[in-house]
């Protein structure tokens, strides 16, 4: 099938390639002269920009003659603009024509640049992508997307940018960690609300940077990479919007599926104001990029079935979900010093899953399976509040404050099922685990700071003091069965009611200074104090004459951690045109006391750290970085892995705190190097990496006679996980096809302990992929495939060692015809292989969208969309975890179909184009 289906796309792709090779081109030549009229000047620039749009159709530089040849796009008006150093621009106005498409200007003569001038008139950008200082970054209308685009469309065309399928992004390799608009956060700290949502063609230029993480944790890097949208002048203009509504009716599956959106933006000069309302049960309501964490659906969801579920190794938030999504933003210039801006987000989301998974346990002279299966029912709400104000006290010194406060409901309600199974397949054990919970967490923050500048240069303070706090509740049940095949009289029932409230207050006050010892050298100086606490209240009661009065002493606790830290840091920087080169000393010292409050035990820790750091970073040209960078951090262990006292949550695995916990102590080295060539579109992005930590936090796992487990944190030495990855961009064709090849591979060692003996686990991954991609005007097209290759070895049992692999090959057709028309397509073909018996399983996905413009403007469309056409969506995993490989598989919202009508809509009552608003 699938076979049939690529060979019919062939004659298609050829029959593509050839419509658009026997059109008409643009063909303009000429030949470059200094102001003298005679001699030739090589390397001029000499570019297309069309008119209308000022989308740079084509650019080539004069060869050692003075002449060039532009051609490869289709008839347009544009302007020819010619360029060299120390000469002012030469434009010229082209109206191109089926008769009039050859055109040879035989001398173009350059004048001298005005010395007196105090203004750069820039006809267009003469390079789609370019570093203005440290800062990468793309014109946006260099690179041409659909007339409906949002820019999660225009960062998939952005080379060395990519865009997973659940939203995050990575650039030259590396995550980006926060996207801003205009320099400012746009609705929280949620980037798929401006990716998904903004219109492409607003969009003036795409910036990559890195910045000082100002919310830096225990652990985590000192910088951060942003993506900053630039908007252009018009899209700041006046009212646009969007309302949208699709459903299905129920037709299908009985059960409707619907969409709908209604989105307002407002924005001038100083002023921006933008509301959204956002409700789905599709996939487009799925968890998107950093929601698991917001909500709670990661390792750390507390007391319930979930938590015991991921440590299997599994991790998955697909099935049926329901989702309403409302906010505000509003940004506001206060005269020419203050600036404020606050945002209000409303989440509500109700997610329906069932996942099944088979898993297979090696011990030191013997193996068992289980089978579970998790049906998880989660209803979450959230009240997020952020807000900023910025003063400019002076030209020298700037007064910020970040408030913010988010207020969070969960419910859950998930019932675990569990067989157990012996080598032989025979059943010993089977379990009924129900967990019900309900939770209210309030967290608020307060940063203020002070950044001051001199007269001199590169001198520079920096004061800044931070508060948080957070209050957690969570009351839940616990109602277990387990069946002993082999002997009845253990079977056993628990009816137990939970309580678990957590709590944290820290303060943090921190000074830097800057101080320039010369033009290229300058010192900084940092200091860092840290007072906080946490605390948490686990209290567990056995049910007796259906009241849950008597309470477990041995599940029940109060334990706080209190702990002081002082850091100071030097570092020493160098900077000059093509180096910069910085190489810095940290010492740190934390004190900690674990109380518990019961027993009224108290285990002292103190610790001491160096902390060196040091970076070098070469830029021969503008277009090529290479850094090279090692630096160290420690954190601490969460106060959950600390509380002595059990947590049966999931009674098959126990899980016990150890408030003898030390803080890890991580290197990391990193190496990238990435590269483009303006002439060509070529680009290159490369990198490595290397983490060794010491004392890091491993499981301890002890397993009885059915396979049961009790396990708890320690400290191991030696981890170490290393990466390798690289991947370009080859265009051809005037950019029309482009051919984009990656490659990877990775080495994980890590240790625990199974029954007391250690185990090493050394898993090695190689992968790699290969997109291509065609695109004209109206069509883009394009196929690729990804290959991953797993192979785990473990120390303790050879049985474990078993290596696996997964294919994917997708393609994709986005055709823009007459009359309005659209269609879009996307299909995937997935391989799994050398799962467990029943996880082997290939997957094939299709999707198609036809859509039809309506009115003068075009700004009403009609869709009909196609989901999963094939009804084959299916979630297939394997995770290799220590001593456990775990393959899971699920079922997530499959085939439907939806009729959706959208209206756009703005202030000049025109086409929706230069701001096609949202999607």
């Amino acid at each position: 099938m699938i076979k049939s289906f690529l060979r019919s796309l062939v004659p298609l792709f050829f029959l593509l390639i050839a419509a658009q090779s026997h059109a008409q081109t643009m063909k303009v030549s000429g030949t470059v002269y200094d102001t003298t009229g005679i001699r030739p000047l090589p390397q001029a620039l000499a570019m297309a920009v069309r008119m209308k749009d000022s989308l740079l159709l084509g650019f080539t530089r004069t060869d050692a003659s003075g002449s060039f040849t532009l051609s490869g796009f289709k008839i347009d008006t544009f302007t020819l603009v010619v360029a060299s150093p120390g000469y002012d621009d030469k434009s010229y106005y082209i109206f191109g024509h089926s008769e009039n498409y050859q055109i040879d200007i035989p001398s173009i003569r350059m004048s001298s640049k005005s010395q007196e001038l105090e203004e750069v008139v820039i006809y267009a950008n003469k390079n789609p992508i370019y570093y203005k200082g440290d800062t990468l970054v793309y014109v946006a209308d260099s690179f041409k997307v659909n007339e409906n685009a949002v820019v999660e469309d225009l960062l998939k065309k952005l080379p060395g940018i990519s865009i997973d399928k659940d939203g995050k992004i990575t650039s030259q390799g590396k995550e980006i960690s926060q996207v801003l608009v205009d320099g400012d956060e746009f609705f929280g700290t949620d980037p798929t609300i401006a990716t998904k949502n903004l219109g492409a063609n607003g969009v003036e230029t795409v910036q990559v940077y890195e910045k000082k993480n100002e919310n830096a944790g225990e652990g985590e890097e000192e910088t951060i990479k942003v993506l900053d949208l630039r908007l252009k002048d018009d899209a700041k203009k006046g009212y646009f919007g969007k309302v949208s509504a699709a459903s299905d009716a129920g037709i299908v599956n009985g059960k409707p599926f619907y969409e709908g959106e209604l989105l307002f933006n407002r924005f001038t000069s100083k002023q921006k104001i933008s509301v959204f309302v956002l409700g789905a049960n599709t996939p487009k309501s799925n968890f998107g990029f950093g929601d698991m964490a917001k909500f709670g659906l990661d390792n750390e969801r507390a007391s319930s079935g979930m938590s015991m579920w991921n440590q299997r190794g599994t991790n998955n938030t697909s099935g049926i979900p329901q989702t309403l999504k409302a906010g505000i933003y509003y940004n506001d210039k206060i005269g020419q010093k203050v600036k404020v801006g606050f945002n209000y987000a409303y989440y509500d989301i109700k997610l329906n899953s069932y996942s099944s998974s088979r898993s297979q346990y090696f011990l030191a002279d013997s193996s068992y399976f289980t089978k579970d299966s998790l049906n998880s029912i989660s209803h979450s709400q959230s009240h997020r509040f952020n807000a900023k104000v910025t003063a400019n006290l002076d030209s020298l010194t700037i007064l910020e404050f970040q408030p913010s406060v988010t207020l969070d409901y969960g419910q859950t309600d998930d019932l675990n099922t569990s067989e157990f199974l012996s080598e032989t397949e025979v059943r010993s054990l089977a379990t009924s685990v129900g967990n019900q919970n309900k939770s209210t967490g309030l967290s608020s923050s307060l940063d203020a700071g002070l950044k001051r500048k001199f007269m001199k240069p590169r001198r520079e303070l920096e004061v800044k003091y931070i508060l948080s706090s957070s209050d957690n509740k969570n009351n839940g049940n616990l109602l277990t069965t387990s069946v002993f095949d082999l002997n009845p009289a253990l079977n056993d029932t628990i009816d137990q009611s939970k309580l678990n409230n957590n709590g944290s207050m820290s303060h943090y006050g921190f000074l830097e200074y800057t101080e320039p010892l010369s033009e290229k050298f300058k010192i900084k100086f940092d200091y860092m104090y840290e007072y906080g606490f946490t605390n948490q209240k686990k209290e567990t009661r056995n049910a007796l004459n259906g009241e849950y009065t008597e309470i477990v002493d041995y599940l029940s606790n109060t334990f706080k951690n209190i702990r002081q830290q002082n850091r100071f840091a030097t570092e020493l920087i160098f900077t000059s045109r093509k180096h910069t080169a910085k190489a810095g000393l940290g010492i740190r010292n934390i004190d900690i006391e674990n109380r518990n409050l019961i027993s009224g035990e108290i285990i002292p820790q103190n610790f001491t750290n160096l902390l060196p750091r040091a970076s070098y970073m070469y830029k021969p040209s503008q277009s090529t970085r290479f850094n090279v960078g090692y630096r160290t951090n420690s954190s601490q262990p969460s106060i959950t892995a600390l509380q002595p006292v059990p947590d049966n949550t999931n009674p098959n695995q126990i899980r016990e705190g150890n408030p003898d916990l030390k803080p890890n102590y991580v290197h990391t080295m990193d190496i990238n190097f990435n590269t483009w060539k303006a002439l060509s579109g070529r680009y290159l992005w490369s990198g490595a990496m290397v983490t060794v930590t010491d004392d890091a936090f491993a499981n301890s796992t002890n397993y009885d006679d059915f396979g049961r487990t009790v396990s708890k944190t320690v400290n191991v030495d030696g981890n170490t996980f290393a990466n390798v990855y690289i991947g370009g961009g080859l265009p051809f064709f005037s950019r029309k096809l482009e051919i984009n090849p990656n490659a990877n591979a990775s080495y994980n060692k890590y240790s625990n302990f199974i029954n007391d003996e250690r185990n090493v686990t050394q898993n090695t991954t190689l992968g790699g992929g290969l997109d291509i991609e065609l695109k004209f005007d109206s069509l883009e097209f394009s196929i690729g495939n990804t290959f991953n290759y797993n192979s785990p070895v473990s120390s303790l049992n050879t049985g474990s060692n078993t290596p696996f692999t997964s294919q994917e090959y997708t393609a994709n057709i986005n055709w823009t015809l007459p009359h309005g028309f659209r269609i879009k397509a996307d299909g995937s073909y997935q391989i799994n292989s050398q799962r467990l018996s029943g996880y082997n399983l290939n997957i094939f996905l299709v999707n198609a969208e036809v859509s039809k413009s309506f009115m003068k403007t075009q700004n009403l469309i009609v869709s009909l969309i196609g989901n999963d056409i094939l009804n084959q969506n299916i979630n297939v995993q394997r995770t290799v975890n220590g001593n456990i490989i775990t393959d899971n598989y699920t079922r997530i919202i499959s085939r439907y179909f939806l009729l959706k009508v959208t209206y756009k809509f703005n202030s000049n009552k025109t086409k929706e184009e230069d701001f096609s608003g949202w999607h």
